[in-house]
């Protein structure tokens, strides 16, 4: 019987770094998906310099492109390894101006739940072939303040990056809420979660996408947000651990989001977090999820 096999999303640096982290010291085979091959390329220097007898590997996929992931899955299904852990944790954060990909979403929501979507989807057979997989998608404590624009999902009409940051993250809990409700359903042996790391030092804030358009305040705000997030807060490998929690053992319903005990969700202990209002509508969830198969084309066997 081979070793356990975890995919990551943005493994190459930030929260996804961190948790290639632990699950290689656990001795999990280790792929990590990422855009930046030059960041990837680090990373898996790094993680061999680590104790770990599993395997690294890196597979190359732009979750904003349908083409990119229906690329990347096909590489991954002719490897034919199983994948025990699926971390969903690529994202950014939104552009002073938004930005959308090639198909006109609005670039974090398409990044981190339509790619996310397409990707689990796409991945399905290999986690089926797996003893009882996991996917864990990855959320933030700014999931409290959100709601969902199920009318404008892509922000065509009145566009506020922290707005549609907080949105990302709350579709990408109630993709793990909804995707729980169906495979519980089903009696199916894959299971959901979703996590966030907390308050946590990530490069989300340098990556953040820059346009020559941007005005003063804007560069300057980028800026802020880019120093801010690179020294405040708890390292990566603390961030990881509601992930490795609901990844390694069976503290956590399936289904639950986990996250950081102590002030408001800032860092500690992975503990059982209490859901914001609108993840509490199991009627949102479901409407997302809805709206999602029409964006993408998409329908589950479930």
């Amino acid at each position: 019987m081979g070793r356990a096999h975890v995919l990551i999303t943005g493994g190459a640096s930030g929260l996804g770094l961190g948790c290639a982290t632990h699950f290689r010291r656990l001795g999990y085979d280790l792929t990590l998906a990422d855009v930046d091959a030059a960041a990837s390329e680090r990373a898996l220097l790094m993680l061999a310099a680590l104790p770990g007898p599993g395997s690294l590997r890196v597979q190359a996929v732009d979750l904003s492109d349908p083409a990119s992931i229906a690329t990347a899955a096909e590489s991954l299904k002719a490897r034919a390894q199983p994948i025990d852990v699926l971390v969903n944790n690529a994202g950014i954060y939104p552009p002073a101006l938004r930005r959308g990909n090639a198909e006109g979403h609005e670039l974090s929501f398409a990044i981190a739940h339509l790619g996310h979507f397409r990707l689990t989807h796409a991945l399905w057979p290999l986690l089926e072939s797996a003893a009882a997989a996991r996917v864990i998608s990855i959320s933030s404590l700014v999931q409290r303040q959100a709601h969902i624009q199920l009318d404008d999902l892509d922000w065509r009409h009145r566009y506020v990056p922290i707005l549609a940051y907080r949105q990302t993250k709350l579709a990408c809990l109630l993709f793990a809420l909804e995707l729980h409700r169906r495979l519980q359903a089903a009696g199916h042996r894959i299971s959901s979660y979703a996590a966030h790391p907390g308050v946590c030092r990530t490069q989300i804030g340098r990556n953040r996408p820059r346009s020559a358009q941007d005005n003063a305040w804007q560069r300057l705000a980028t800026a802020a947000l880019a120093t801010g997030l690179s020294h405040m807060g708890q390292s990566p490998e603390a961030g990881a651990r509601p992930v490795i929690a609901v990844a390694t053992t069976n503290e956590f319903p399936a289904g639950s989001l986990v996250g950081p005990r102590w002030l408001n969700e800032s860092f500690g202990r992975p503990v059982r977090i209490a859901l914001g209002r609108a993840a509490r509508d199991p009627t949102s969830a479901a409407a997302l999820w809805t709206r999602t198969e029409e964006l993408t084309g998409l329908r589950w066997p479930l």
